[in-house]
């Protein structure tokens, strides 16, 4: 237990620490100091990572250390300064709720399944493609070293080139606790951090504050947000910066401008993606009221984007190219490229077509709902018509069954003539994939926002236009409804066609989520969005790809196998089981203590090596070398490099369809 408890003392700390600085830059409303404290925690572990990683120094003791350090200055400079209280709380709330019943019944289907997420979190290993190769690995090669820098003899130069920030969090749990479960908690406050944000934005938008909370509620339903709470990516990360920006760079004080400045920089710091969100940042700037705090409001963010873009002078200063070395993602980018431009935007809009976890028999749980929901609302007041009831009930329940079949039957044919047609550009349709490609997977990596999300990005652009041209919204509510827009255009001119996409788009959903409170005004509409919602989070925790709960609903030929029956290995080889063997054998054979070589090729995994508490050592094998010079007990070796390994040092121990263990003969050495 000792490692959670350390945990949940940084995280007291952290709270702490943030909580006094939030209260000294006197930032008062209830949203903006959240988001505030959680700003300030994520730049006090980026930057006592940093700070520590000069002198080699990132150990568990030192972490700690620094982190009372912090504290104690924090809390002496504000007792210096005359010990500043909090802001008091608000009295009721929730006393402005226009429509109690969906409201109350999504929050506690979102809390449940917020507690479920915990569990996972908790209770099962962290996995995955991303995490298993660069994301988790680079922090296990960090900490060993004893902080940040580039990792000699790379397999994947993902290691390296990516903006770190993320992994820094990653690696600062892992520093503290030594439990590799606990890295889930990284994005899953910054879930929360998004949809404190949805509601902080919904509130300078004019909603109320019930609203604001439905907003933030059905955020957090999200398919794509929901599964990446409890795993160790970064999109949720670089999203909670990017809507933080949003906020404070849009306040009214030099403080509030400053801490936007901040959450830039971390964005900017953590994945090549903040980029775009400059531009929309950009747009918000000078669609504020404020004209005379607008200079500086944009120096704010420049200020933020150029200190924020420190690891892309380390990549110029250890390769040459400000991106670093991108040799093993080719074809990645196309910018201004018609044919690559023109796949992209139709694949996306394709993929928008999502259902995430309505497998099989479970889509009718959707048309099911909506009858009962149209029975409902026909038997409640006569306010409510039968034909108001009746379109909630097609919102509901109809809509779902027509997204599947535009997607399935016309979307993805189509996608693939459209490849043939422009003389298959570069793109990758996964085709034959059936996890990537079908609209009804559940994943952390191939999910996009569900039927509610689609719907309600459409209904707030439709809306924004509407209350514009009236006079009853700004033009700060309308660029953020139109942000899904704008970001799409960003991604189709510049990236090329995957059917993972889905997972850039977080920080301009959540802007468009901060008019989302409206549906809360309608009766049949908060119903429609709070069915729509509720089914489709559940349907994705169930049908969860990467950690599947076992639980069978309508679809009675669903799979039964369960993540809270698997061992470590088996969960960490969801994602590709033929590399479980391996995976096996570390777990069951290899001595927790001992040390492992790693002699792996790009998209390999080389993060469980490192064991659930990183006690391995973990080194590197430079390519072309024979391992000969290398002093640990084990190697293990892709097939692309088993030829490679001197076969006079090294006995086979395990060999499988995706790699091979080897042991170490004794008395071998270079």
């Amino acid at each position: 237990m000792t490692g959670p408890l350390l945990g949940f003392l940084a995280l007291i700390l952290l709270s702490a620490t943030g909580l006094l600085v939030s209260v000294m830059l006197r930032i008062t409303r209830p949203g903006e100091l959240i988001l505030a404290v959680y700003l300030v925690g994520s730049a006090e572990v980026v930057g006592l990572f940093v700070f520590l990683s000069v002198f080699g120094a990132v150990t568990q003791g030192a972490l700690i250390a620094g982190l009372v350090l912090v504290f104690a200055a924090a809390l002496a400079i504000w007792m210096l300064r005359g010990s500043e209280r909090l802001p008091p709380r608000p009295r009721r709330p929730f006393a402005d709720v226009g429509e109690r019943a969906p409201f109350l019944m999504l929050a506690v289907v979102v809390g449940l399944g917020f507690a479920y997420i915990i569990a996972l979190i908790v209770g099962t290993p962290p996995n995955g493609w991303d995490p298993a190769n660069y994301h988790l690995a680079r922090a296990g090669f960090w900490l060993q070293s004893g902080g940040l820098g580039y990792i000699r003899d790379a397999y994947d130069q993902r290691l390296n080139f990516n903006p770190p920030n993320g992994e820094m969090g990653f690696a600062f749990v892992l520093g503290v606790t030594r439990e590799e479960n606990l890295v889930g908690f990284v994005q899953f406050f910054a879930a929360l951090a998004c949809a404190i944000g949805v509601f902080a934005l919904a509130r300078r938008l004019g909603l109320q504050r019930a609203e604001a909370v439905f907003g933030g509620l059905v955020f957090l339903s999200l398919p794509l947000v929901a599964l990446q709470s409890s795993g160790a990516k970064n999109d949720l990360i670089v999203a909670s910066y990017l809507v933080a920006a949003a906020i404070f760079l849009l306040g009214d004080s030099r403080r509030e401008i400053a801490l936007g400045s901040v959450a830039t920089a971390l964005a900017i710091g953590t994945k090549f993606t903040a980029a775009y969100g400059l531009v929309i940042l950009l747009a918000l700037m000078v669609a504020a009221p404020d004209r005379a705090r607008r200079a500086l409001r944009i120096a704010g963010l420049v200020v933020g984007g150029i200190v924020g873009s420190y690891w892309y002078v380390v990549n110029a200063h250890e390769t040459g190219h400000f991106l670093g070395d991108q040799s093993n993602v080719p074809g990645l980018t196309a910018p201004l490229h018609p044919a690559e431009n023109l796949l992209a935007a139709f694949g996306t809009l394709v993929d928008t077509l999502d259902l995430s976890g309505a497998r099989g028999a479970d889509i009718f749980l959707y048309p099911l709902a909506g009858l009962v929901l149209a029975v409902g609302l026909t038997l409640m007041s006569g306010r409510i018509s039968r034909r108001t009831g009746a379109l909630a009930a097609v919102a509901a329940g109809a809509i779902p069954l027509m997204l599947l079949f535009v997607s399935k039957q016309l979307g993805h044919p189509a996608l693939v003539r459209l490849y043939e047609a422009l003389g298959q550009p570069k793109g990758y349709l996964a085709t034959g994939d059936a996890t990537a490609t079908s609209p009804t997977t559940a994943s952390d990596t191939a999910s996009w926002y569900g039927p509610a999300g689609l719907l309600l990005a459409i209904a707030a652009a439709i809306i924004a236009v509407r209350l514009v041209r009236r006079r009853s919204l700004s033009a700060l509510g309308l660029i953020a409804a139109l942000a899904p827009i704008g970001w799409f255009a960003l991604v189709a001119l510049t990236l090329t066609y995957n059917p993972w996409l889905g997972r850039f788009f977080v920080f301009p959903i959540a802007l468009s989520a901060g008019l989302w409170g409206m549906a809360l005004r309608s009766r049949s509409a908060a119903w429609a969005t709070a069915t729509l919602a509720s089914i489709t989070f559940a349907l994705s925790l169930v049908h969860y790809a990467e950690k599947p709960s076992g639980l069978r609903l309508l679809d009675r030929s669903a799979s039964s196998a369960s993540v809270w029956r698997m061992e470590r290995w088996q969960v960490q080889s969801q994602h590709d089981p033929a590399i479980g063997p391996v995976f096996r054998f570390l777990d069951h054979d290899v001595p927790r203590k001992s040390s492992v070589a790693l002699a792996l090729s790009a998209n390999d995994f080389g993060y469980p090596a490192f064991g659930p508490h990183l006690d391995r050592r973990v080194e590197l094998v430079p390519f072309g070398s024979g391992a000969r010079e290398l002093d640990t007990g084990w190697l293990l070796a892709s097939r692309e490099r088993e030829p490679e390994i001197d076969a006079s040092c090294w006995r086979v121990a395990l060999r499988s369809e995706e790699a091979s263990v080897f042991r170490h003969v004794a008395g071998c050495s270079g």
